[in-house]
């Protein structure tokens, strides 16, 4: 009996029974895309997790600990750290303007103008490669799992995670990736234990690995910074983030789930370093940094358990591309559909094009998984440039008054040509485009605002203070509720 194939079977029929029955409750386009704002701490908190742990999250911290180590783990840190930032400080203020998407906020607050670019480069420039990522990351199993060429693999996860996402929309994308959290947390710990023992104990491992793999200052000093500023200031507007805040049902669930989400994160991911480290002592070392974990996964595990854990894994991947084509799909429908097209459009319309947008995007991904051999570096790019183009207005939009939509426009235009040219240029001085485009984008949006009036379309406004009086009503009632039962 072919282990691998009948646990993913289990797996699969398991996801779409889910995706089935929430099919049935979906009315509307708020239902569909936003869960109709009701989620609560267990669904947001494992949606965090299992779509922050993509391929990249399972698969390339366990090379990356392969080859280079515990340093790997100074790259979780910004990210970490930003994520929960955003929970706590903006959190609140994100769930009472019950944002759709990130654009959303551009709009409100400087017009509808603003919100065209930053919904061009989330949906198209980075929702797109990035599940183009996670398809190359699905075929990669599959092909373990069923024995079949890449390509025909990468076609099969591609017709999965469309059909899952078309069906259930955010809340049965947010269900799954909640008890798929649970399932990838464990799997971790437990082939982490198991390949300690199968490799002779801690001792052995310490033994036989070279010291350096064993210090956080053992990467390169630039390198380590560029790392922090690509994976640090990007999650300060990392629109999955800010979509499972307006999602939540009330805003102390919104800031305690995301922010234990990131914590757990950061947890899992020393786990997957430590696989690498571990798969040192079993497997030969010049193993390909992608194949680290499934090799050693084959060489701890009997295929009737470890069918189970390579469906964890594959259950990491499928959750991050259900949750980038989901929100990639809500800017193509809200911000630029809804936003633009057709204005009055009813929630039924709204509904039939985010569905639409899912399979748009999708397409879109898998031509760019089966086409283009450097996904990573596209990826690379795109994140780049939505943190440049779009932190220093997102905080414009939250603190400064004073920002204008002529101040907003000139700097997302203006960090985006710099971030070009200096990617041109090759990176001077080795220093990545994010420093000096997060820098020029704050010195147009400032310079430009200051001499420059408001537009007649803009809301004058820093939501941060003006919203931060304002009570959630859940929240409220919530709160009375409290005191009834601690007066009875």
């Amino acid at each position: 009996m072919n282990w691998y194939i009948a646990w993913i079977v289990v797996f699969l029929v398991a996801i779409l029974g889910v995706g089935l029955y929430y099919s049935r409750k979906i009315e509307t386009a708020d239902d569909y895309t936003m869960a109709n704002f009701s989620l609560g701490f267990f669904p947001i908190c494992g949606s965090i997790i299992a779509t922050a742990l993509g391929s990249a999250a399972v698969i390339g911290a366990s090379g990356k600990g392969f080859h280079i180590g515990i340093s790997w783990m100074i790259t979780s840190v910004p990210t970490v750290f930003f994520s929960i930032l955003v929970a706590v400080l903006l959190g609140a203020t994100i769930r009472k303007l019950k944002l759709y998407t990130l654009p959303d906020l551009f709009v409100r607050r400087f017009g509808k103008a603003a919100g065209i670019i930053p919904s061009l480069i989330i949906s198209v420039l980075y929702m797109t490669p990035t599940f183009g990522m996670q398809i190359v990351g699905m075929g990669a199993i599959l092909t373990t799992i069923v024995d079949i060429p890449l390509p025909a693999a990468m076609l099969l996860g591609f017709v999965i995670s469309v059909a899952f996402t078309l069906l259930g929309g955010l809340p049965s994308v947010a269900w799954t990736d909640a008890v798929q959290s649970v399932l990838i947390l464990a799997g971790l710990i437990i082939m982490f234990v198991m390949g300690l023992r199968y490799v002779g104990g801690v001792d052995t491992v310490i033994e036989n690995t070279p010291a350096e793999f064993f210090r956080l200052s053992a990467m390169n000093t630039t390198e380590m910074l560029n790392y922090m500023l690509i994976f640090g200031p990007f999650y300060l507007v990392w629109q999955t983030s800010w979509q499972r805040i307006s999602a939540a049902k009330t805003e102390k669930i919104a800031v305690r789930a995301v922010s234990t989400g990131f914590i757990l994160t950061l947890l899992v991911g020393v786990f997957a370093i430590g696989i690498g480290i571990i798969a040192r002592q079993a497997i030969p070392l010049n193993t390909d940094p992608d194949l680290v974990y499934t090799e050693f996964l084959e060489a701890v595990f009997p295929p009737a358990i470890g069918g189970f854990f390579m469906v964890s894994l594959f259950a990491a991947v499928l959750t991050g591309a259900t949750s980038f084509l989901l929100s990639g799909a809500m800017n193509m429908s809200k911000d630029i559909y809804q936003g633009w097209i057709a204005p009055d459009a009813s929630s039924e319309k709204v509904l039939k094009v985010s569905r639409l947008s899912v399979a748009g995007m999708a397409l879109g991904g898998l031509l760019i998984a089966l086409l283009i051999t450097d996904v990573i570096a596209i990826y690379s790019i795109a994140l780049s440039l939505s943190a440049i183009t779009m932190v220093m207005p997102v905080l414009a939009a939250m603190f400064w008054r004073k920002a204008t939509k002529t101040g907003v426009i000139s700097s997302v235009i203006g960090s985006f040509i710099l971030a070009v040219i200096w990617n041109l240029l090759g990176k001077p001085f080795g220093i990545h485009e994010i420093l000096p485009g997060l820098i020029v984008s704050f010195l147009i949006l400032v310079i430009v605002s200051l001499r420059t009036s408001h537009s007649a379309d803009e809301q004058v406004t820093a939501y941060y203070f003006s919203m931060k009086e304002e009570k959630d009503p859940v929240d409220e009632e919530e709160s009375l509720l409290n005191n009834r039962r601690k007066v009875l």
